[in-house]
């Protein structure tokens, strides 16, 4: 259920597009998908909670409008830049179970980005950017959980010397709204000031170094029952980017991290006060085949307790033969999550409540994409989703005498069209 959003920049359709005048393009996308989907409510697959599989069909239509790249298109230095993007991201459920159909959704994208002075010594980013998204609860009979956010902010960037030394001074201003009542306890704003300095002291490697402070101000708008703490968490990280050989290189970083969770009613102000760190390595052996490997250990802002630990580790490889790109990635993460409210339900093996959590989590990810042309690209995709974990949700039906476990095991499969042009 984590949103991500790219703070300065907008998702942008790749095509030939179609040019509105010396300095405007136009791109349209459209992708339509089918999809099979054999666990859409995470359930455990029991007799009490079967696995409930749905077809999917969805159709992602996109927009976007920009100008056109300047003196690194070869064209002339310019003192305006602009990006406009927008996208629906529709799904229909089709299946045996009659409470499928119920829980269609919109999600929906927007993001706008304006630059000036691009390919300047200084610049100065301005940028919003929203995404709702809509994610099936965990049994059929919920609503869908649909959630909103938007990030909005100021970037100025610094290159003097020629690019060697690159500063960045960014504040965003960010709002993550649940439309369904009985989440809106998790409302929050927040605000992040953080500051990138980078040295390239090799033509092909540099040091760099990330202060970044996030404060997240509940607004406890629902029931009141989950009442999360609000938070302060801080970052200093140090890193090392370069080439080991012209065919090996790695990005290296190390530091420090304090959430500041505060005391409530419903939480003990348990927070993450450690070392963070985070190693990838990158090889690529032909122009046509690339592998990487990495591990990151961290903690993160949760909507479940107050934060969760994380240790992840992933491998991944892609390969061109012919015209068709195929790629694989496992992942592995243990996550921990930590200062669990009561209110959640969750309880151990022996019923009493948990108040914090484990899960050891398993994706693997496998897609081949084949280009028609520059603007038609077909897409076929496998998904795995594995989740063990020791928690339980104690039942709240007069007629169940046993929690119910919330591992899950999920398999995807999917077939895309794209057009973007």
């Amino acid at each position: 259920m984590c949103v991500l959003l790219a703070c300065a920049s907008t998702a942008r359709a790749e095509g030939p597009g179609i040019r509105l005048g010396d300095r405007l393009v136009l791109h349209l996308g459209i992708a339509v998908e089918g999809r099979y989907d054999s666990n859409v409510f995470f359930a455990n697959d029991s007799a009490a909670n079967p696995a409930i599989p749905a077809f999917i069909l969805r159709v992602l239509p996109s927009i976007d409008l920009a100008t056109r790249p300047g003196l690194r298109g070869g064209g002339t230095p310019h003192t305006i830049d602009f990006r406009l993007h927008a996208g629906l991201d529709y799904n229909e459920f089709f299946g045996p179970n009659p409470l499928l159909s119920q829980h269609r959704s919109f999600g929906l994208q927007a993001g706008a980005l304006l630059t000036i002075l691009p390919f300047y010594p200084f610049t100065i980013d301005l940028f919003d950017n929203f995404l709702r998204t809509v994610q099936p609860p965990f049994t059929p009979t919920q609503s869908n959980l649909d959630r909103d956010t938007n990030e909005a902010g100021l970037r100025l960037r610094f290159r003097p010397g020629g690019g060697r030394l690159e500063f960045d001074l960014q504040y965003v201003f960010g709002i993550d709204f649940f439309e369904e009542r009985q989440l809106q306890d998790l409302n929050v704003y927040y605000h992040k000031v953080a500051l990138h300095a980078a040295w390239k002291f090799l033509p092909k490697t540099s040091v760099w170094i990330d202060i970044s402070d996030t404060p997240y101000l509940y607004q406890g708008t629902g029931p009141g029952v989950i009442n999360h703490p609000n938070s302060f968490p801080l970052r200093a990280i140090a890193g090392l980017t370069g080439l080991l050989t012209t065919k090996l290189s790695f990005n290296l970083w190390a530091g420090y991290a304090n959430g500041f969770y505060q005391t409530t009613a419903a939480s003990t102000g348990q927070s993450p006060n450690t070392g963070i760190a985070g190693l990838d390595i990158r090889w690529k052996p032909t122009v046509f085949s690339s592998g990487s490997i990495g591990y990151k250990h961290d903690f993160a802002n949760s909507l479940l307790g107050s934060y969760y630990d994380i240790d992840s580790a992933y491998i991944a490889w892609s390969q061109l033969i012919w015209r068709f790109t195929g790629s694989l990635k496992l992942t592995y993460s243990n996550i921990r999550y930590q200062d669990i409210q009561l209110a959640s339900g969750l309880v151990d093996n022996a019923s009493m409540p948990l108040r914090s959590r484990t899960d050891n989590y398993l994706n693997f990810d496998a897609r081949v994409d084949y280009p028609f042309k520059d603007w038609l690209i077909g897409s076929l995709g496998y998904v795995l989703q594995y989740n063990n974990t020791n928690a339980d949700l104690a039942s709240a039906s007069a007629l169940a005498t046993q929690p119910i476990p919330l591992n899950y095991l999920k398999h995807e499969v999917w077939l895309r069209l794209a057009v973007l042009y």
